[in-house]
């Protein structure tokens, strides 16, 4: 009875006191411990929430009982079986089938209980499901008392929904199931499916990202056969499905629906938001954030407490956004959000973790605000002293680190390089210390190969260089390293912004030609992109080399060539014409004002034939043209110059923002006419005088 009673506490402390009950027994003679006493010690474990450790110590138990009490039934060996289920372990299905096994060669004989608790230990397992599906295949073989019931095929379902091998085959192995169920019902009402299992099927559909038809489907199914309507779990996981559809507008019909019932919670408001921050709608999402957040301060009612998961998404939805004012301002507002109700309710579901952090840390990397370098600075110092204080679910990692880099680089702080290189020694250095959570990232090498990029210095690029050396020597050793084509691509910009000239276009270019030969080989990671093209063409354009117009022009051709053949990630965009326009203006070649100008007639041709804004061209391409006109000796550039600006100055009066003529469209008009020897030279400086004084 005592035992028992520990059994029932489900805790580590009550499974230790049953633990050392059952020692007490060894040790008394007259009280010879039976199987009932090793089975609720057992039950105790399984309880405990003791994982991995309270596991093995069941099946030391259960040897023990082997040699000293005779097994009459197959409960302890259930119990052991279900400590593994319950213990999160990746062999933990392996582990239950042993003693399934067991069972099954030595006795007892094991029941449809043991066969459930084995197939409950592999749907635990990741990607377990087929294990467990053929334990249920053998049920129905074996028959009799042994067939599969509700249990088994319940269970079975959700193994396939937990699967991450392949969703499509997961959803349709769980719709299958169901189906078997269904069509057994009526000799077996046993068979009989409830709620849980459609959801479970509903639940497998969203992860795969299957037809809302199917999912709705199921509701008349649920109601035919397990005569049930549908629950707010099952509602919450349809909205689910609709977010990952991105069905935005069912998604809001199905919450205002359920409010209307009183079935809307706390996981009906964070799936509607969820579906928001799919497509980056944060205004929408912090309306329905704010919503739900007074309605907990109303009513106190912790259906509608909002959880870590609901912050996390209402970050994403900003992180996604493109237009958002404030965004900074809005995400600290809900970090302290988070706080205040965790200090207010002690809730375990309002625990920060990293990936509320990491969503900041995101947003401030996308900002243009002064601050954000400052700001991400101290949100790093926040998340290590929760870190130091016991919180174990923030651990700073590669991608919080990588977005930090990104901060700095993006505000041009003077030393970013150099806090870029200390961050990734850190990294690195923790990470061979056993720090899991600091395994370096692709994402990580990328930033600290931009933040040396940007660094626009010869240190800067030798840096890259060494780096990506190093990354190559990583993946040769055997490390789980791959190489991608954006740390070519850092490469090749660091080289381009390095001040070396014809050298530094020169490696650029062998840079370039080592991605193309290791695509071609099969190395699919390295597949040039129009990123690669534009760096390369951006490192000739600094070189000030006389060959310059022409090496950019040819690796044009090449980008061309490829994107021409197929490949759309090498289409030719708005950074690479201008490029090649302002790879002309620098040159000072005779027909450098022609070429510039027939390549922005390209961009124009381009654009209104397909609309692209991507091809566009804006302010810089305009001015890149009057400025190789103002800096060419011919005697009509004033006039060229003028005739350019006058297109340009029209499309802007007519609805294109992006060409406003500024104060470089002006001085360079004014460098054009102050060389010009025509009679219109200085009432037409003075004219542009006083645009220029008017921008300022």
């Amino acid at each position: 009875l005592v035992l028992n009673a520990w059994a029932h506490q489900h805790s580590q402390d009550a499974a230790a006191r049953a633990d050392a009950l059952l020692q007490i027994l060894f040790e008394t003679p007259k009280l010879r411990a039976d199987s009932y006493s090793f089975s609720a010690v057992l039950n105790a474990l399984a309880k405990s929430g003791g994982k991995r450790e309270a596991a093995l110590r069941a099946e030391a138990l259960l040897q023990n009982m082997e040699h000293s009490v005779k097994a009459t039934s197959d409960v302890c060996y259930n119990a052991v079986m279900d400590c593994w289920s319950r213990s999160g372990c990746e062999d933990a299905g392996w582990r239950a089938q042993r003693w399934l096994t067991r069972l099954e060669e030595r006795g007892p004989s094991p029941t449809r209980i043991s066969y459930n608790a084995c197939i409950k230990a592999w749907a635990r397992t990741r990607n377990g499901a087929s294990e467990a599906n053929r334990i249920l295949t053998k049920m129905n073989k074996l028959g009799g008392e042994l067939t599969a019931d509700r249990i088994s095929y319940s269970t079975c379902i959700d193994a396939w929904c937990r699967s991450t091998a392949n969703l499509t085959v997961a959803a349709e192995k769980a719709e299958c199931l169901l189906q078997h169920m269904e069509e057994g019902c009526s000799r077996d009402p046993g068979l009989t499916p409830d709620v849980v299992a459609y959801t479970s099927v509903l639940y497998a559909y969203a992860k795969a990202g299957t037809g809302t038809q199917r999912a709705l489907a199921l509701v008349d199914r649920m109601k035919r056969f397990a005569k049930e309507e549908p629950n707010a779990t099952f509602l919450n996981t349809l909205i689910h499905l609709y977010a990952k559809a991105r069905k935005i507008g069912q998604a809001e019909i199905l919450l205002s629906s359920m409010k209307e019932s009183d079935m809307a919670d706390k996981f009906t408001y964070t799936s509607v938001i969820s579906a928001h921050a799919n497509v980056g709608n944060a205004t929408r999402a912090l309306e329905i954030f704010a919503e739900l957040d007074a309605r907990y301060a109303r009513t106190l009612d912790h259906r509608f407490l909002p959880t870590t998961k609901t912050f996390a998404s209402v970050l994403y939805a900003i992180s996604r956004s493109k237009f958002f004012d404030g965004a900074i301002d809005e995400a600290e507002r809900l970090l302290n959000r988070l706080y205040e109700l965790r200090e207010m309710t002690n809730s375990s579901e309002l625990i920060p973790n990293t990936v509320v952090y990491s969503q900041i840390f995101l947003i401030l990397s996308t900002s243009r605000d002064p601050s954000a370098p400052r700001r991400a600075t101290s949100l790093m110092e926040k998340m290590k002293h929760e870190q130091v204080s016991g919180n174990t679910f923030v651990n700073p990692d590669a991608a919080t680190y990588a977005y930090l880099i990104n901060t700095l680089t993006k505000a041009r702080v003077p030393n970013a390089a150099e806090r870029a290189a200390t961050i990734l020694n850190d990294v690195e250095s923790g990470y061979a210390a056993g720090d899991d959570n600091l395994k370096p990232t692709k994402l990580l090498y990328s930033a600290v190969l931009q933040a040396y990029a940007k660094s626009a210095s010869p240190e800067g690029a030798d840096m890259a260089e060494a780096l990506l050396q190093r990354t190559k020597d990583l993946y040769k050793s055997g490390k789980p390293l791959q190489i991608t084509n954006l740390y070519y691509n850092a490469v090749m910009d660091a080289h381009a912004r390095s001040k070396r000239g014809r050298t530094a276009a020169l490696r650029a270019e062998e840079l370039l030609q080592e991605l193309e030969t290791r695509y071609r080989a099969g190395d699919y990671e390295l597949a040039p992109t129009t990123r690669s093209y534009n760096a390369a063409i951006l490192a000739w354009k600094n070189s000030n080399s006389t060959d310059a117009p022409q090496r950019a022009e040819a690796l044009l051709k090449r980008m061309n060539d490829r994107y021409g053949a197929g490949d759309q990630g090498c289409r030719p965009d708005r950074v690479t014409i201008n490029s090649i326009i302002s790879v002309w203006a620098r040159s000072g070649q005779a027909d450098a004002p022609e070429r510039a100008e027939t390549f922005l007639c390209f961009m124009q041709k381009l654009y209104q034939e397909a609309g692209d804004e991507s091809l566009k061209p804006d302010s810089y391409s305009f001015n890149s043209v009057i400025d190789a006109y103002s800096s060419s000796a011919r005697p009509d550039a004033a006039i060229r110059a003028d005739e350019l600006y006058e297109t340009m100055k029209k499309l802007y009066e007519d609805g294109d923002p992006d060409l406003k003529p500024d104060i470089i469209t002006y001085t360079s008009i004014r460098n054009a006419w102050a060389q010009s020897k025509s009679d219109d030279a200085q009432q037409r400086l003075r004219e542009i005088g006083r645009l220029i004084s008017a921008e300022r």
